[in-house]
This record gives structure tokens, C-alpha cells and sequence, in this order.
């Protein structure tokens, strides 16, 4: 017994010493304004040399090398200088964590890592003989209209099948799968911390395997070939193709958030304009032609404009292409500042003495003009195309059920969407002035119950729960979508003095036209404002396109972009103040 007693101890201490080394592979999830992302860091050692590699699979990121790596006693260190990273954090003891600080640009996070095994299970190849499933197979995803070029790289490797994938459009090559199996005659793929799974079978020529792609509760139909596939020519026939005006690459300094916008300021050739317009996008990180499905609106409004005699000055949001700042965690409020740091320049500049400054917003652009119209004397007219004017919580309501309703959702399924939805919203909005960690336990428990509430093929379809919950929350806690949700266009429009025109489609389903038309036009009533203009359009969408539906699914697989009849109207209404 005293001998079995001194070799546990030995064997203790040699782990011991093998732990706090930091050799091996750590996983931890960076709380970055919210929302969580997974970190893993693969730690090795060579002599007395350190190296590790850094894989963020939530961004599709992975083997990122680190330029050093240093352990000292039970200090670690791991730093990136290309991508302005460094980790310091202490080795625990046991050599059960990591603990230390995660500091990137200006943010410093705190980060926990626990040891994790990322070995590859190596799953038997069954009954795959022979050697035309491995290769190269290349694919496109059609993702609501957005194609992604796809490629997996099949290998065989000591009598198993092992898969890597290659998505070229979002940067990300090589990302290994967590297993690849082919039996029977079907190829199953998986990558369970991507939530990805590709199931299909090689055709009966065996030059093509065709199946399904399942990501996030998504079914999409990939086909795969040896060749290179092309991507769909998208049709977009109003997209200019001579620009018969001055066009300026520009740059502009928001002075209170400390970053600069870059962006484009067309103007007429003969310099003989009098109005120019600031255009401002919808939601989400758009560049300065509002980029969105295969479609680029805001280039193709900005050429109408300026052919037709006014200077237009588009924008990419900040974080976006050239525009510095962060966009993550930035609300509405702060869009504005970008908005106004528009105008001062606009308004710097000796080519614009004596022009009226206007705004042209889309969607959530739309929100935002009002709010730099009511409290900035130097807009002397704004634009709302699909802008909202009643309360953001009726807004979505509106929203959610008209568009389940053109995506074929049933009326039961409506109906419970609809009494989810309005719990969750009324929530945040009844507690504006909660923290985030007492939103989050409200929130958990609104959010676990309709999970239960759900069937059993909608659970599946959800996901695993942990998942579900962990995903609808860190969205709604985002800073942006406090913001939004708990926001009333109307504390703004009845400020507003300058002319306004707002627009909309009658076929929106997500600025619904009827009432928020009605809610802008009452709003700027009491604003005594009298030089308004409302128009509602027939059979145009959310995107000014003529559709059947207004569904989102369709903005894509059409060719228009945006309406020329509403260019036109917005254009002449501009010209005549």
C-alpha cells in the first residue's frame, strides 16, 4: 500500500508540472458588449519554445498564428501584433484554467479558459471504396438570395475520411470539420461549434454529390462539383454604368466619437447645383451603396439624384469599409452624431456656401433623420423612405406577423409569435432603466418558457436549448437593440420644422405604410409643420420594388432595385423647395 501511495503522488506531481505549462488546448467565450464569441487557444511547446494558434469559430476563424508566446513561472502571456492583440492572464495551480485579461484595440474583456480535447474522433470510413469522393467539391450557397461560394477538401488519412472547408467569400480557409463519414452511399459532414451539418449522395455519374446544408435552423440545398462552380450573374439593370458628374472620394472626422467616415460625394460636372442630400442607411453595417442581397440602392439613387442636377454625399457606417469606429455596440443615438459630423463637413466646405442640406434616410435612416432634423438648425429638409412613425413595439408586432404571415406561417404559430413577441418587447421596454444582468434573468425565464411552449419538430428545428436562449438574448441585450426597441419616433417628428417627404411602399412588411404614414403626418401636425409631403406607393416593398408579396425572401431574385417612379418623385420634390 506505501508503495502505491508514493507513485500516486508521483503521478500527481507530474501532471502537475505538465499543467502549468499551459501546454495544450483552452477554450473560453469573450462577453464583448453582449454578445458571446468562443475563443480557443492551442498552446504548444518545443524545448524551452513556445507557440500557440488562436481559433475564433464563431467568426469562422481558425489556426491564427500568435507572433509570441511566453510562460513564465505561472504567468502567461500570448500576444497578435498584426491584430493589435494581447492575453495576459495566470496558470492556475491545479492547471484546471486560465484566467487573465483579453485586450484588442480599445477594449480590455476578462477571459476564463478551460482545458478542453480537440481531438479528432476518427470516424471508420465504412463502406466508401472507392477514391472519387475525395478531392476538392465546390459549391454555391444561395443563402436568401446571397450566394456564398463553398468548398470542402475530402482526404484520406491513415484509413479514415477527414474534411476541411474552405468559404472564400467571408475570408476562412481551411476550417477543419469535426468529422466526415461516407457510408451506404451518403456523405455526412458535421462541424458541431459552427452548428453546421452537410448531408448527400454521390450521383450515379459520380461527378456531382448533391444534398442538404444545415446551418442555424437553416435547410439550404447545396450540390457539389470537382469543377469550379460559377456564381449566378445577378441582373441589376439600373446600376450605372457611365457617371456623367464629379466624383470625390471623401473623408470626414466625427469629432465626438473620435473616428472618421469615409464615403463618396458626387456632384454635377458645371458645379451649378443648389441642393445637396446626405443619405443615411437602413439597419445593420452597410457601406456607402447600402449593399444588401445583390442590390446597392443608394448607388443607384445617388447617380438618379446627381444626373438630375443635386450633389449627393453617401457614406460607409463606421467599422464598415473604409469608415473607422466600431459599429458593434454603437445605437441609433450615435448614428446620428455620424449623421451631423455629415454636415459640418458639408458645411465646411467652400463649394457648398449657400446650398440647403437635406437628408435622405432609409429605413432605420429614416429614424435618424428626424432625429438630427429636430435638434440641428442646418438641415433644411429630410427624406424618410420606409422611415418609421409609431411606437418601435407596435412596429414590430406589425412586422413579425405581416411577414409570417407571407412566409407561410399558420395562424396558430402567428398567434403564439405574436404573444412571445409582445412579452419580450413590452419587457425592455418597462425596464429602461434595468442593467443588463437583471434584463438577462428576466429575459431567460420569457424566453425558457416559450421554448417549452414549443413542439417537438420546432425544438429540433431551434436547436439545443442552451443554444436558443444564449442566442435570443445576447441579440436583445445588445446596446443597438435597447436602443431601438425602446425608442418613439414621435418624441422627434413633432420637433421637426423643415419640410419633410416621406414615402412608402404599400406592400411593406416592415415599415407597414398605412400606419406609419399616418403616425408621421399626425406627428408633424403638431409640430405645425405644413410643408409636408406623404405619398404611399401601390405594390412597392420595404426596398421600393415593384413585388406580389412584399415578402424579405423575394428582395434578392429581383431585378429591380429601387422604384424609378419613387426616384423621380423624390428627385422633383428635392429640386422644387
Amino acid at each position: 500500500m506505501k508503495n502505491l501511495l508514493v507513485l500516486l503522488i508521483s503521478m500527481m506531481m507530474i501532471n502537475t508540472l505538465n499543467a502549468q505549462n499551459g501546454v495544450g488546448d483552452w477554450e473560453g467565450k469573450l462577453e464583448v458588449q453582449g454578445m458571446k464569441l468562443t475563443i480557443l487557444f492551442h498552446i504548444t511547446k518545443d524545448g524551452d519554445k513556445y507557440a500557440s494558434t488562436m481559433d475564433s469559430p464563431d467568426q469562422g476563424a481558425s489556426g491564427i498564428p500568435m507572433d509570441k508566446t511566453t510562460v513564465k513561472d505561472s504567468d502567461l502571456t500570448i500576444e497578435a501584433a498584426s491584430m493589435g492583440m494581447k492575453f495576459n492572464a495566470t496558470i492556475a495551480e491545479d492547471g484546471s484554467e486560465i484566467v487573465g485579461t483579453f485586450n484588442q484595440g480599445p477594449m480590455s474583456l476578462p477571459l476564463k479558459l478551460k482545458k478542453v480535447s480537440t481531438e479528432k474522433v476518427d470516424v471508420p470510413r465504412g463502406d466508401f471504396n472507392s477514391p472519387e469522393i475525395l478531392g476538392d467539391w465546390n459549391g454555391v450557397l444561395d443563402v436568401q438570395g446571397m450566394q456564398l461560394a463553398v468548398v470542402f477538401h475530402l482526404m484520406e488519412e491513415n484509413g479514415y475520411l477527414k474534411g476541411t472547408m474552405d468559404s472564400p467569400d467571408q475570408g476562412a480557409k481551411g476550417i477543419p470539420m469535426e468529422s466526415a463519414t461516407y457510408e451506404k452511399g451518403v456523405l455526412t459532414i458535421k462541424a458541431s461549434n459552427m452548428g453546421m451539418e452537410y448531408s448527400a449522395k454521390l450521383n450515379t455519374d459520380k461527378l456531382k454529390i448533391e444534398g442538404t446544408f444545415t446551418q442555424g435552423g437553416m435547410e439550404i440545398p447545396l450540390n457539389l462539383t470537382k469543377e469550379k462552380v460559377k456564381k449566378k450573374v445577378l441582373i441589376r439593370p439600373q446600376e450605372p454604368e457611365d457617371f456623367p458628374y464629379e466624383q470625390e472620394n471623401v473623408k470626414f472626422v466625427n469629432v465626438k466619437g473620435g473616428h472618421h467616415l469615409a464615403g463618396t460625394l458626387t456632384m454635377p460636372f458645371d458645379g451649378e447645383f443648389d441642393k445637396v442630400a446626405i443619405l443615411v442607411t437602413g439597419s445593420g453595417p452597410q457601406n456607402r451603396d447600402e449593399e444588401l442581397l445583390g442590390h446597392r440602392p443608394f448607388l443607384v439613387i445617388s447617380d438618379r439624384l446627381t444626373r438630375q442636377g443635386i450633389a449627393v454625399l453617401r457614406y460607409d457606417d463606421r467599422g464598415v469599409a473604409e469608415s473607422e469606429g466600431s459599429f458593434k455596440g454603437s445605437t441609433s443615438r450615435d448614428f446620428a452624431d455620424d449623421v451631423n459630423a455629415a454636415i459640418t463637413f458639408l458645411k465646411s466646405r467652400k463649394d457648398m456656401g449657400g446650398k440647403k442640406i437635406g437628408i435622405v434616410g432609409h429605413s432605420e435612416g429614416g429614424m435618424i433623420a428626424p432625429i438630427v432634423a429636430s435638434e440641428n438648425k442646418d438641415v433644411d429638409y429630410i427624406v424618410l423612405l420606409a422611415g418609421p412613425g409609431i411606437d418601435i413595439v407596435e412596429l414590430m408586432m406589425l412586422q413579425t406577423d405581416k411577414i409570417s404571415e407571407a412566409e407561410g406561417a399558420s395562424k396558430d404559430e402567428r398567434k403564439r409569435n405574436l404573444a412571445a413577441n409582445r412579452r419580450i418587447f413590452e419587457y425592455l421596454k418597462n425596464n429602461m432603466d434595468a442593467d443588463k444582468t437583471y434584463l438577462r434573468e428576466g429575459l431567460t425565464k420569457i424566453i425558457d418558457e416559450v421554448y417549452e411552449g414549443l413542439s417537438e419538430e420546432e425544438k429540433k428545428e431551434a436547436g439545443k436549448k442552451e443554444d436558443f436562449l444564449g442566442g435570443q438574448i445576447d441579440v436583445m441585450l445588445d446596446d443597438w437593440f435597447l436602443y431601438f426597441m425602446r425608442f418613439n419616433p414621435q418624441n422627434y417628428l413633432t420637433k421637426v420644422k423643415c419640410p419633410v417627404m416621406a414615402v412608402n411602399g404599400e406592400l411593406d412588411l416592415q415599415v407597414t405604410a398605412k400606419e406609419n404614414l399616418e403616425g408621421i403626418e399626425k406627428c408633424l401636425k403638431k409640430a405645425n409643420n405644413n410643408n409636408v409631403t406623404i405619398k404611399e406607393y401601390k405594390g412597392l416593398n420595404h426596398l421600393f420594388q415593384k413585388t406580389e408579396t412584399g415578402a424579405p425572401s423575394e428582395y434578392a431574385s429581383l431585378e429591380e432595385t429601387f422604384s424609378e417612379e419613387v426616384m423621380e418623385d423624390v428627385a422633383k420634390w428635392i429640386l422644387g423647395l
